[in-house]
């Protein structure tokens, strides 16, 4: 039986890579750019070469170098110097040292915007998609949480409920700050400083 599931899957992964090699083409291969436009908002705002767009070239602490972009019509979150409001806008437009925001004014219902400036900005708050471990970030600590549960409802091998030990406490303890580790690697929030660096690109 398991030579023939092993059989199973050589055959379908083979059949998957010869579909995938009868309908690539290189002449349709996307630029770059396009890869750039399809991961993220259909919203985002690029016409033709020269379009700003900011760009935060991240060296955190947790993970590597990453480079985030933000286009016109993608959502931004961050906050400023000397203010303790959270930021959660959209980007209307970039211009060489600073972008603007749209901001409904239900008071005379009309679309007001704000020019906020890059060195005015304190931090940002972003986020990136890492295969598994962004899917494990919201699993490991429930999957902590159910393990000490367990332990604690079951009986053990002193044949009593309502009880736990320490190997349980360890492994549950595990489980969570591995989640917390995934978590601080798909979101951070980023203090915009030497590491961390805000400026404006062009597409080309």
């Amino acid at each position: 039986m398991r030579q023939l599931f092993v059989i199973a899957i050589f055959l379908l992964t083979g059949s998957l890579h010869a579909w995938s090699q009868d309908h690539y083409d290189a002449r349709k291969a996307l630029s770059s750019e396009e890869l750039f436009i399809k991961q993220g908002n259909t919203s985002r705002v690029i016409a033709t070469p020269g379009q700003k767009y900011l760009v935060l070239d991240a060296s955190p602490v947790i993970g590597g170098f990453h480079r985030y972009r933000f286009f016109p019509g993608d959502n931004i979150k961050f906050r400023m110097r000397n203010e303790t409001i959270r930021f959660n806008e959209t980007i209307a437009s970039v211009s060489d040292s600073s972008f603007s925001i749209a901001i409904i004014n239900e008071a005379v219902g009309r679309m007001d915007y704000q020019e906020i400036l890059l060195k005015d900005i304190r931090l940002m708050k972003v986020s990136r998609r890492i295969p598994f471990i962004s899917q494990l970030a919201p699993l490991l600590p429930l999957a902590g949480l159910l393990y000490v549960g367990a332990d604690f409802f079951n009986k053990g091998v002193d044949d009593k409920r309502f009880t736990t030990d320490a190997s349980s406490l360890v492994v549950g303890g595990a489980f969570i700050a591995a989640g917390f580790v995934c978590y601080k690697l798909t979101f951070s929030s980023l203090k915009i400083n030497g590491r961390n660096k805000l400026k404006v690109l062009e597409t080309y």
